[in-house]
Order: C-alpha cells, then sequence, then structure tokens
C-alpha cells in the first residue's frame, strides 16, 4: 500500500497512533465525566425540591390536624 491509501499505516507509525488515541480517550473521558456531573447536579437539586415539597406536605397536615381537633398519631 502507497501511503495515503485507504487502509495504509499512518506515516507516523504505532507511538503517534497510540498518543492520538490515549489523547482522544481522555478527552471523551472527559466531557463523560462532565455530563454525568452536570446529571449529578440536577438529580440533587430535584430531590431537594421534593423534600421541600414533602415538608410543606407534612405541614399542612400537621395545621389541618390541630384544626380539627387534636393530633391523631
Amino acid at each position: 500500500m502507497a501511503g495515503g491509501d485507504t487502509g495504509a499505516p499512518r506515516s507516523g507509525g504505532i507511538a503517534q497512533g497510540d498518543a492520538f488515541s490515549k489523547r482522544e480517550k481522555a478527552n471523551e473521558d472527559y466531557t463523560i465525566r462532565m455530563r454525568e456531573k452536570e446529571k449529578l447536579l440536577e438529580l440533587r437539586k430535584k430531590v431537594a425540591e421534593q423534600q421541600d415539597h414533602l415538608k410543606k406536605l407534612e405541614d399542612h397536615i400537621d395545621e389541618l390536624s390541630k384544626s380539627s381537633g387534636g393530633e391523631q398519631k
């Protein structure tokens, strides 16, 4: 095969391909970690919102219990 033909080895040989592959994999890994971090932050935000909502519901239930003549637990 002549240089430049489809399937021909790169002119830098294996060492250059390995460096490129390692760099490319590192970039992909970094991108994946960043996406996972963003997803985790979003999930934490949703959990906090749900906990706040539950707290409000509990407070409302307590208020209704007190106004109806006492707590029943």
